[in-house]
């Protein structure tokens, strides 16, 4: 694939020129360019790694943390998870490398299977990111999440399966949490019916 991200580049550029007064449409479309860059970047960065310019790892430092092997298992992923808005196929493909990694180190450890799951998902952002429309909780690209973990931990993303919350707080670090726990333990907590 070849991507110009120069042009890309250029193409923000156009919407913050220094010549003249910037307008909150120029911003605006500034800032979707912006989403298309970083979609673009990972895509030669991929890219390079899969014909073999490079060599280095693109996925953070995931990681996973359990209380106990069969009641819940915490998958850490380094990054807020994005938008729907910014969801495009590259960045798609970057979470499922990410929580397919997560999981791997999971399994080191054990997988559960959960005849029907609860999945938590945590988005920590650092403020200033982004804006409220785009951070409201129901824009969040969490079918990335849900599709990559049923088959795994639970039979299928249907309410006989899973059930999901979401949570989002500003934070230094930007990281989602992804959490699965039995639903019948939270209904024994009386949090569910």
């Amino acid at each position: 694939m070849f991507i110009d991200l120069h042009k890309t580049l250029e193409r923000v550029e156009e919407n913050l020129p220094k010549d003249r007064r910037i307008t909150f449409e120029m911003l605006e479309k500034a800032y979707e360019q912006t989403l298309w860059l970083r979609s673009h970047i990972l895509g030669v960065m991929y890219d390079m790694i899969d014909f073999g310019s490079a060599s280095k790892r693109i996925i953070g430092e995931v990681s996973v943390s359990q209380t106990d092997f069969d009641k819940m298992v915490c998958l850490v992923i380094p990054e807020p998870l994005p938008g729907l808005k910014e969801l495009t196929g590259t960045l798609e493909e970057h979470w499922t490398r990410m929580i397919h990694e997560a999981i791997a180190q999971q399994a080191k450890i054990g997988i559960p299977y959960f005849e029907k799951a609860h999945v938590h998902i945590r988005i920590t952002a650092p403020r200033g990111t982004n804006n409220r429309k785009v951070w409201d909780t129901s824009n969040r690209a969490i079918n990335v999440v849900i599709n990559n973990l049923k088959g795994i931990f639970f039979d299928d993303d249907n309410f006989e399966h899973m059930s999901c919350s979401i949570e989002a707080s500003w934070g230094k670090i930007g990281m989602t949490e992804i959490r699965i726990c039995d639903h019948e333990n939270l209904k024994k907590l009386g949090i569910f019916r």
